[in-house]
């Protein structure tokens, strides 16, 4: 690659990131619209082609059946974080004290004088200012839902014309095939990447529910759906996901015991899923390097926060596959690849 096409291609990355960042507010409804419109089809396509028994749903019953399901669980979910923030919230001082005892016990272990205050060691952000920071996001969240919506309904829409628009635009039989290969591709891994990770999310998130159960911790209904989305963020939401229910537990409790079930229990149960048998199923499907997941989370984080947390998986597997498809952005899916070994399509890639 010579220096002039890598500087232009710098321009283009630094160009995108800005457009990104700066039109932020427009688009992350339109890719809100876009993740649930694609989680409605893929459940309506679970319903419609089931893989056991010879029942069939028509396509429409499918459809609403998979928009009651969703419904349902957002619904639940909702439902269950409201009941929950307002009393986490109201009980954050009794827990900042807790914690600031702790601190003084463990600075008079090692012999400080005087111990740091909460406000110093988390830069005067409380407990209860990241929780009404947190409420914030959602009230957003739920602002835009009505055009999220409005965006997924004209989605499906769109959805019975796009093949018809794509066979018109691109002409030839041949570019059709390149394309839909890709297209193809992309559905398939993005399907496998969801229903893995949202089938190893329920069963984390429900083992840490039985756990914290056992030994009582408060709130263990809220700490468990929020481990099943922490479950989404690689890497760092496995961290949160036993480091959050682990420090309440401490806080909560006179004894190390509960905190030392939590933490070693379900704390070995979320590193065994999300490093032996995530990858044993997931298995060569993705082919990402472990850097560059790392990467595009801080990125899309930077960019779009949490939601960009949440999807920096599905948008860097969508880029490398559309990198491999052209000789010239090849060299980039292969970076973007953990073991060098890119996805080829069934037909000769686009030059």
């Amino acid at each position: 690659m010579t220096l002039q096409r890598a500087a232009l291609w710098a321009i283009v990355f630094a160009a995108s990131v800005y457009l990104l960042v700066a039109g932020r507010g427009l688009l992350l409804p339109f890719v809100l619209g876009i993740v649930l419109w694609y989680m409605i089809d893929a459940l309506a396509d679970a319903f419609e082609h089931p893989r056991f028994g010879h029942w069939q749903l028509p396509r429409w019953l499918a459809l609403i059946a998979a928009v009651c399901v969703m419904s349902g669980l957002v619904w639940v979910v909702g439902r269950t974080i409201g009941r929950n923030v307002t009393a986490v919230a109201a009980a954050s001082p009794t827990y900042e004290r807790k914690l600031q005892l702790l601190i003084n016990q463990a600075a008079g272990m090692v012999g400080m004088e005087q111990a740091p205050t909460l406000g110093e060691l988390f830069d005067r952000i409380s407990l209860a200012d990241t929780l009404g920071s947190l409420a914030t996001a959602v009230a957003s969240l739920v602002s835009v839902a009505g055009i999220v919506l409005i965006y997924a309904g004209f989605l499906f829409v769109e959805q019975i014309r796009f093949r018809r628009k794509l066979a018109i635009m691109l002409g030839s039989s041949a570019q059709q095939a390149r394309v839909q290969a890709v297209l193809d591709r992309i559905d398939r891994d993005i399907r496998v990447y969801i229903r893995i990770k949202t089938t190893l999310a329920a069963a984390t998130s429900a083992l840490a529910y039985v756990v914290m159960m056992s030994v009582r911790v408060d709130f263990a209904a809220f700490w468990a759906v929020m481990v099943f989305f922490f479950y989404y963020i690689p890497t760092v939401g496995s961290i949160l996901a036993i480091a959050a229910p682990a420090v309440l537990t401490l806080l909560q409790f006179d004894t190390l015991t509960p905190f030392l079930v939590v933490l070693l229990v379900f704390g070995t149960i979320q590193i065994v899923t999300a490093n032996v048998i995530e990858p044993a199923i997931m298995g060569r499907t993705l082919n990402l390097s472990p850097l560059v997941v790392i990467v595009s989370l801080v990125l899309w984080g930077t960019i779009w926060g949490v939601v960009g947390m949440f999807l920096c998986v599905p948008i860097t597997v969508v880029a490398l596959i559309v990198l491999a498809q052209f000789e010239t952005t090849r060299p980039l899916a292969v970076m973007l690849s953990a073991d060098g070994r890119i996805p080829q399509s069934e037909v000769m890639p686009v030059r």
